[in-house]
């Protein structure tokens, strides 16, 4: 499906920060608000979106907009090294927020934390697959192509950069997503029954791993 002519498409500057967050805490559960899985939506932040922009996170990203409102995004790295040290230099500032009393709701979303280290799923090889991703989307932005258009760009972008290949993380349960990724060139690596979404969805979900080849060297 091609994209409706009202969006626009950018690469993502240090100013959308906030915007990207509320995107992807308004989107976390499986569509709908993180609050019921993750009620502490600064530490959900400063994991989920902050490490994109430090300086030599090795980030990639594109923000899809409709005038000036931002319908969603896609982030991601090209280096899992650099990633892990962008991620590692929140937890200092973190911890004092804490201890300052200015992350409420940190001790509830701990749970989440404690589960998905707990039930984890095989990852492709991050020599040939060292680049991840994250693409979320408003319910306002679908059925405007949105996904395809940003999936579009980033895998152009790593393209550019000579990166070999990426992978993700989904469920089964995000049945567009997963649709969107096989059709263009996605391939399931591992999927396997977890716990980790149990307490909150009441069921076991079928998390999928899925990696694309892109043929390219490591810039």
């Amino acid at each position: 499906m091609s994209a409706d002519p009202r969006l626009t498409l950018r690469p993502v500057q240090p100013g959308d920060a906030a915007a990207l967050a509320h995107v992807a805490y308004e989107t976390a559960f499986f569509g709908e608000s993180a609050e019921r899985f993750f009620p502490c939506r600064p530490l959900f932040a400063a994991l989920w979106v902050a490490p994109y922009f430090q300086d030599g996170s090795g980030s990639v990203g594109f923000v899809a907009l409709r005038g000036e409102e931002v319908l969603g995004y896609i982030l991601g790295s090209v280096d899992p090294g650099r990633y892990a040290l962008a991620l590692t230099a929140q937890v200092p500032g973190l911890l004092g927020q804490w201890l300052r009393g200015q992350l409420p709701g940190a001790w509830p979303s701990l749970a989440y934390l404690l589960r998905s280290a707990l039930y984890r799923v095989p990852h492709p090889p991050a020599d040939r697959y060292p680049a991840h991703l994250h693409l979320n989307l408003l319910a306002s932005a679908r059925g405007l192509g949105a996904g395809g258009a940003l999936l579009d760009a980033f895998l152009a972008e790593l393209r550019a950069r000579r990166v070999p290949g990426v992978q993700l993380s989904t469920t089964r349960r995000n049945v567009a997503a997963v649709e969107l990724y096989t059709r263009r060139g996605f391939r399931e690596w591992a999927a396997r029954r977890t716990r980790l979404w149990t307490p909150w969805t009441g069921q076991p979900e079928e998390q999928v791993t899925m990696a694309l080849n892109l043929g390219g060297e490591t810039a």
